[in-house]
């Protein structure tokens, strides 16, 4: 382990924040485009006019009960593994900043789309569990590499399937991927627990933002 264990399960409060954002919106409010733009959802227009706050409120909102149960059960497959690998902070670091990657994308790149979703998020855990395994490949090879082609597979299966259904915010779900990755990467290869290494992660986190704000501004 490179990170300390959790003392509390973050990726549970995340679930029921997603939960109770579904029953304002679904349930309460009769969950309609219009009720999810007000809640957040991200959309291209009103992101570019200065409602950034979209980039993250989106990723807690749900579209259908389908759609929150998929996100639920991936949050639930591989939230605790991540909580083991990185601890509890750097969780909600990696699935914050793989949500509003993802959202930052699908503002870029799919202009017309109103979206609303974990999904993001979650490809981007997949990123931090991709680059973990790659990271400890020297250490359990063996391991590491059967890891390394389940999370592989998982990924293009969702990757295809998000090609083929044309609801699907692809864009978000490669976002949110990428997010993972260059988050997940910064906090193995910079332990934010030496100070020299505190500033090249807060630095490579201001890049990073600098990139979110040039993704929304194109």
């Amino acid at each position: 382990m490179f990170f300390s264990k959790p003392t509390q399960s973050i990726y549970l409060i995340v679930l029921f924040i997603n939960i109770f954002f579904w029953i304002i919106s679904e349930l309460i409010l009769g969950g309609s485009t219009n009720t999810l733009i007000a809640m957040g959802a991200n959309y291209a227009p009103y992101v570019k006019n200065g409602e950034v706050w979209r980039l993250l409120f989106s990723v807690f909102l749900h579209s259908g009960i389908s759609h929150l149960i998929f996100n639920s059960i991936a949050l639930l497959a591989f939230g605790n593994l991540i909580e083991q690998f990185f601890g509890k902070r750097n969780f909600l670091i990696l699935y914050l900043c793989s949500g509003i990657t993802g959202s930052a994308f699908s503002v870029a790149l799919n202009n017309n789309a109103i979206s609303v979703g974990s999904s993001g998020a979650v490809f981007g855990l997949l990123g931090s569990l991709l680059i973990y395994y790659l990271h400890i490949r020297k250490f359990n090879p063996i391991y590491a590499k059967n890891n390394l082609i389940g999370i592989i597979i998982l990924l293009t299966i969702n990757l295809f399937y998000g090609l083929t259904y044309p609801r699907v915010d692809n864009w978000a779900h490669l976002g949110g991927l990428l997010g993972g990755v260059f988050s997940s990467s910064i906090l193995l290869y910079f332990n934010i627990r030496i100070n020299i290494n505190l500033i090249i992660s807060i630095l490579s986190f201001i890049i990073w933002g600098c990139m979110i704000f040039l993704l929304i501004n194109t």
